[in-house]
C-alpha cells in the first residue's frame, strides 16, 4: 500500500505541530511550509480539512497560526491516515459494484488477504499516536527549525568549604 502525497503531508504538518502543542504556541503555515519546503496551498487544503475534523485549532489576523486542538498523545496516526486517504481500493474488487469484475472472483483468496493486509496496517497506524511518531522531539524540532522553549537555568555553585575548619569555642 502506498500512502498519498496528501497524506504523508498531513502527517508531517501534524507531528510539526505536536512538537510546539506543550507551548500552546501558534505556528503559521508559512512556518510549516518553508520546514518542510511544501507548497504553501497543500498546506492551507490539509489545514482546512483537518480543522473541519476538529483536529486543529485556526486564528485568523495578523497574529493568527494553527495549533493542535488536542493532545498528540489522543491522536493516532490510524485516524489522521483515514481522514486523509480517499481511498483504501488495493485492486478493482475492493471498489463497491465491481466485487465480481474478474472472471476468477468466485475461487479467488487474494482479495480476502489483501483486506486482511490492509486490517493488519490500519491497526498497526491505529496503535501509534502523533507522540509517538517523533522518537526524538528536541532533534525533530532543531531539525525544523522550531526554536526550544527557553528554560530558566539556576546555575549551581560549590557549598561552601567547612571541611577542617573548626568554630571557635
Amino acid at each position: 500500500m502506498r500512502l498519498t502525497a496528501y497524506t504523508d503531508y498531513t502527517l508531517r504538518v501534524l507531528m510539526y505541530l505536536s512538537l510546539r502543542y506543550e507551548s500552546g504556541e501558534l505556528a503559521t503555515i508559512e512556518d510549516i511550509a518553508t520546514a518542510y519546503d511544501i507548497s504553501r496551498n497543500h498546506l492551507m487544503k490539509i489545514v482546512h480539512q483537518m480543522a473541519g475534523a476538529g483536529l486543529l485549532d485556526t486564528v485568523r489576523g495578523r497574529n493568527g497560526g494553527v495549533r493542535l486542538a488536542r493532545d498528540p498523545s489522543t491522536i493516532s496516526v490510524g485516524m489522521v491516515v483515514r481522514l486523509a486517504e480517499n481511498d483504501f481500493v488495493l485492486v478493482e474488487c475492493f471498489e463497491p459494484g465491481k466485487e465480481h469484475c474478474c472472471v476468477i472472483s468466485p475461487a479467488c483468496n487474494l482479495t480476502r488477504g489483501l483486506r486482511r493486509a490492509l486490517d493488519a496496517f490500519m491497526l498497526e497506524l491505529d496503535r501509534m499516536t502523533l507522540r509517538d511518531a517523533v522518537s526524538a522531539p528536541s532533534v525533530a524540532s532543531e531539525l525544523l527549525g522550531i526554536a526550544a522553549v527557553p528554560r530558566r537555568i539556576i546555575p549551581l555553585t560549590p557549598a561552601p568549604a567547612t571541611r577542617g575548619k573548626r568554630s571557635p569555642g
